[in-house]
């Protein structure tokens, strides 16, 4: 498991026009995480985070966009997600929030499906 080294905390980057608190922190592993927060509001608008691969090491970009309130809850209904092999958005169109989920989608397959 890794130990991650004490945040930081800078004031750095405008995302959309709105300024941001960076926090970043290290991981033991070398691994890092950057997030930035909207300095008004405090909602998460991006993150960054990096994977060691065999090619060497990868980021990965998560940019959070449309929030809107679902429960009281404020989430981002848009989700940009960026790596060096291209990128591609989540649009998300409705929420629901602990709904029941019917137990027998959990249920193993008796038998392997024929291909």
């Amino acid at each position: 498991m890794a130990t991650v080294n004490p945040a930081r905390r800078n004031f750095l980057l405008h995302i959309g026009g709105q300024p941001t608190v960076l926090v970043s922190a290290k991981a033991s592993d070398r691994t890092d995480l950057r997030l930035y927060f909207d300095q008004e509001n405090g909602l998460l608008l991006r993150q960054i985070r990096y994977a060691e691969t065999p090619l060497g090491r990868n980021p990965t970009q998560i940019g959070y966009a449309d929030f809107r309130v679902a429960d009281g809850v404020k989430i981002p209904y848009r989700w940009t997600l960026m790596r060096p092999g291209g990128s591609f958005t989540i649009q998300i169109e409705q929420v629901q929030q602990n709904v029941p989920v019917d137990e027998e989608l959990f249920v193993m397959p008796s038998e392997k499906p024929s291909q």
